[in-house]
């Protein structure tokens, strides 16, 4: 297999591709947080969560620079 060298990050331009395409997951986020505020948690579903969930890893990985693989 390969071998993983945690010291290398990623270039700048993928760090700011991978942050404009995440983007609308941080939109999704705000959206169910303010859903959840007014009580209407019931009403997201899963694949809402999950989705918020990876744009604040891509928001992550964008930040600093980690790859994860």
């Amino acid at each position: 297999m390969g071998t993983s060298n945690n010291n290398i990050k990623l270039s700048f331009n993928v760090r700011i591709l991978l942050g404009v395409c995440s983007i609308p997951s941080l939109f999704l986020a705000y959206m169910i947080g303010v859903m959840a505020i007014n009580g209407d948690y019931q009403k997201i579903d899963y694949f809402e969560w999950v989705y918020s969930l990876v744009g604040f890893l891509a928001i992550y990985i964008a930040i600093s620079g980690k790859r994860i693989f």
